[in-house]
C-alpha cells in the first residue's frame, strides 16, 4: 500500500517533479521559487486534507454503526450532510459577502438542524436504530428537496455547488487543515475516551442497564459527537460518501473486536481510501475543462466494494427495532375510508383542473386548449403517484423495513442515469429515445438486483444494501454527469426533480396500461406479501417459497418503479411516504394498505403538481419536489407523534 501511494505522489506532483519536488518544498521550502509556493499552497494541503476527511467520516461512520447496530449507518445516513448543504445554500443567498462570513458556519449550522431535527423524532423510541436510520433518511429527503427548489430558483448563483455538493478536495491554503484539525481529533479522543460504556451496548441494552449504563445518554453523546465531526468535513468539502460505511467494514474482516482499535483501524483506513481516490483521480480533473469530484468518485468505487462484500459474507444488521410495535392498534373498516379517500381524489383532480392562473390572476373557467394542456398532467401525476405508493407498500412489507422504498433499489438512479449519458454523449433525444434509455438503464438495474439475490436467496436485508450501493453508485455517476457544465444536462435538471411538463397522451395510455396490469397483479398477490410479512419460517411451514415469492415481488416493484420513471421522472418520496400514511389511518393488512396507499400517494401527487404550477406562477416547480415537500413534513409530522 506503501509502494502504491509513492507511486501515485509520483505521478501527480505538480509540474512532473515527483517526490523530489514535494521533498524541497517540505524541507527546503523557498517563498520565491513558484513551484515551491503552488505546491506548498495546493498540492499539500489537498493532500491533507483528504487524510483528515476519510479518517473523520471513518471514525464517525464506526461509531454509527456500532451505536445503531446497523452496517449500513454512516455519516450521511442521519442527514447531517444534506443539513449541511441547505445551509451552505441559504448562506450563499441570503449572507452578503461582505461580512466575511465564511461557509463553514452557515453549513455546520444546517448539518446541527438536520440533526436536531433526527434526534427530536427519534426521542420517544429511545433512539431506536431503526426509528433514527429512518428518521434521517426522511430529513435528508425532505432537505435534499429544499436544496433542489432553491437551486432551480438561482441556477445561476448556486451552480457551482453541484461540484461542492458531490465534494471537492481542492485548496488553496492551508485554512481548512488548520479548521478540520481540531474539530476532528478532540471528538476522537472524547469517543476513545467513552469506549468502555460504549462496549456494553454490544450486549444489548438491557445488559448495559444492568451495568450501570445510561443507554440513551451514551447514544446520544457518541452519535453526536460523531455528526459533530461529519459536519464540520462536509462544511469543509461537501459531501463525500461510502467512506463511512466501507471503512468500518474492512476494520471488522481485517480482525479488529474491541472498540477502540475498530475506531483507530477504520480511521486509518479511511484516510488511506480517500487519499488513493483522490490520487488516482488527479491526472484526470482537468479533462474537458472540468474537475471530477472526489466525493463521487470515492462513492463508485465504494460501492463495488459494498457489493462484493455482500457476495462474499451476510451482513447481519439490525433493520427491524425489536420495541417497534404498533401503538394503539385500531379496526378501521377499509370501505368509509376508500370512500373518504376517493373523494379527496376527485376533489383535488377538479381544483387541478379547473383552478389555475394567468396573467389577470386566479382562474376558474377552463377552454379546450386549457383542457388539453391540464388534463395529460393531472393524469400522469395520478397514476405515478398510485404506481409508486404499490411499489412502496410491497417493498417494506417483504423487507419487514419501513426505511424501504422502490428508490432505495437503485432502479430510479439507473433509468436516470441512462437518460443523463445519453445527453452528455450529445445526443438529442426525442420522447420514445427517452424511454428507451430510461427503460435500459432500470431493467438493468433489476437484473444486477436479481442476479445477486439469488446467492441469499432473496433475503430482505442482503437486498437492500445491494440496492443502496447501486444507488449510491448509479447517483454519483449522475452527479459527475451533471457536474459537467453542459447546458442539455443542466435542462435534465427539472426532469430529474420530478416533472410533467413533458407528458403526452402516449405517457398516459402507457402508464394507465402499466399500472392497472402490475397493480392489478400485485392485489391478487396480498396472501402472498401477508405470509411473507410474518417471516420466513412461518411462511415455508404452510408451504411459500419464500425465494420464489421474493422474486415475484422484486420484479413487480422493478417494473412499476420503471414504469413511472420513464414517464416522470425519478421521484424520491411518494412511495416512502403513503405506505405510512395508510397506516396511520388504521390500514395494517397487505391489502386494504395497498389501496389505501394508491389512492393516498395519487392524491398528494397531483396536489403536489398543481401546486407547483400555480402558488410561483408563472414560473412552475416538478411535482416530484413538491410531493417531497408536502410529505415530507407530513411524515415528519407522524413521526413526532
Amino acid at each position: 500500500m506503501v509502494a502504491i501511494v509513492i507511486a501515485l505522489l509520483e505521478i501527480t506532483a505538480p509540474y512532473s517533479q515527483g517526490i523530489q519536488l514535494l521533498w524541497d518544498t517540505v524541507f527546503h521550502y523557498d517563498q520565491t521559487n513558484y513551484q515551491h509556493l503552488i505546491t506548498h499552497l495546493t498540492y499539500l494541503p489537498r493532500l491533507v486534507v483528504a487524510i483528515l476527511c476519510g479518517f473523520a467520516l471513518a471514525i464517525a461512520g464506526c461509531v454509527m454503526q456500532f451505536v445503531l447496530r446497523n452496517p449500513i449507518a454512516s455519516p450521511t445516513t442521519l442527514g447531517v450532510a444534506a443539513g449541511a448543504e441547505l445551509g451552505m445554500i441559504l448562506g450563499t443567498l441570503l449572507i452578503p459577502a461582505s461580512m466575511g462570513i465564511g461557509g463553514f458556519i452557515p453549513a455546520f449550522i444546517g448539518g446541527c438542524l438536520a440533526t436536531f431535527l433526527v434526534f427530536s423524532l427519534s426521542a420517544k423510541r429511545g433512539y431506536s436504530p431503526v426509528h433514527m436510520v429512518l428518521a434521517g433518511m426522511v430529513v435528508s429527503l425532505f432537505f435534499g428537496s429544499l436544496n433542489t427548489m432553491l437551486l432551480l430558483l438561482n441556477e445561476q448563483q448556486l451552480t457551482s455547488l453541484f461540484v461542492w455538493g458531490a465534494g471537492t478536495l481542492n485548496q488553496n491554503d492551508w485554512s481548512s487543515t488548520q479548521m478540520l484539525i481540531p474539530l476532528v481529533f478532540v471528538p476522537t479522543a472524547l469517543l476513545l475516551a467513552l469506549q468502555r460504556p460504549l462496549s456494553a451496548l454490544q450486549f444489548g441494552d438491557g445488559v448495559a442497564t444492568s451495568l450501570g449504563v445510561n443507554i440513551k445518554q451514551i447514544k446520544l453523546a457518541c452519535l453526536s459527537l460523531a455528526i459533530f465531526v461529519t459536519a464540520a468535513v462536509v462544511s469543509e468539502v461537501g459531501l463525500i460518501g461510502f467512506v463511512g460505511i466501507v471503512a468500518p467494514a474492512l476494520a471488522r474482516m481485517l480482525g479488529a473486536r474491541t472498540l477502540s482499535r475498530q475506531i483507530v483501524l477504520s480511521g486509518v483506513i479511511g484516510s488511506t481510501m480517500l487519499l488513493l481516490v483522490d490520487l488516482v483521480i488527479q491526472p484526470f480533473s482537468g479533462v474537458g475543462g472540468e474537475m471530477l469530484p472526489t466525493g463521487a468518485m470515492t462513492a463508485l468505487i465504494g460501492a463495488p466494494f459494498l457489493l462484493w462484500l455482500l457476495q462474499r459474507k451476510s451482513l447481519q444488521s439490525d433493520l427491524r427495532s425489536r420495541d417497534e410495535v404498533v401503538e394503539q392498534y385500531q379496526h378501521r373498516r377499509l370501505i368509509p375510508v376508500l370512500s373518504i379517500l376517493t373523494i379527496v381524489v376527485f376533489i383535488v383532480a377538479m381544483i387541478a383542473l379547473f383552478i389555475g392562473k394567468n396573467q389577470f390572476g386566479w382562474s376558474y373557467a377552463i377552454t379546450q386548449s386549457l383542457f388539453e394542456l391540464r388534463a395529460p398532467r393531472v393524469a400522469v401525476a395520478l397514476l405515478a403517484g398510485v404506481g409508486l405508493a404499490f411499489a412502496g407498500t410491497i417493498i417494506q412489507r417483504v423487507s419487514n423495513n419501513p426505511m424501504a422504498s422502490p428508490e432505495i433499489l437503485g432502479i430510479s438512479s439507473g433509468a436516470a442515469l441512462a437518460l443523463v449519458l445519453g445527453t452528455v454523449l450529445g445526443m438529442s433525444l426525442e420522447r420514445h429515445e427517452q424511454m428507451l434509455w430510461g427503460t435500459i438503464g432500470a431493467l438493468s438495474v433489476t437484473a444486477v438486483v436479481w442476479l445477486m439475490g439469488r446467492k441469499h436467496n432473496f433475503a430482505p436485508t442482503q437486498t437492500l444494501l445491494t440496492g443502496i450501493a447501486l444507488s449510491a453508485g448509479l447517483d454519483a455517476l449522475l452527479r459527475v454527469a451533471m457536474t459537467s457544465g453542459q447546458d442539455n444536462v443542466k435542462s435534465l435538471l427539472t426532469w430529474l426533480s420530478g416533472s410533467t411538463y413533458l407528458v403526452s397522451s402516449q405517457d398516459i395510455w402507457l402508464l394507465l396500461f402499466g399500472v392497472v396490469i402490475i397493480g392489478a397483479v400485485s392485489l391478487t398477490s396480498h396472501r402472498w406479501i401477508e405470509l411473507i410479512g410474518i417471516g420466513e419460517v412461518s411462511a415455508n411451514s404452510v408451504g411459500v417459497d419464500c425465494r420464489k415469492v421474493r422474486l415475484v415481488l422484486l420484479i413487480l416493484v422493478a417494473a412499476m418503479t420503471t414504469l413511472c420513471t420513464i414517464v416522470i421522472g425519478p421521484l424520491s418520496f411518494i412511495g416512502l411516504l403513503a405506505p405510512h400514511m395508510a397506516r396511520s389511518l388504521h390500514q395494517y393488512r397487505a391489502l386494504p394498505q395497498m389501496i389505501t396507499a394508491a389512492l393516498i400517494g395519487g392524491a398528494v401527487m397531483v396536489m403536489a403538481d398543481w401546486i407547483g404550477r400555480v402558488v410561483w406562477f408563472p414560473w412552475q416547480f416538478p411535482a416530484g419536489l413538491l410531493a417531497s415537500l408536502i410529505g415530507g413534513g407530513y411524515f415528519l409530522y407522524l413521526m413526532r407523534r
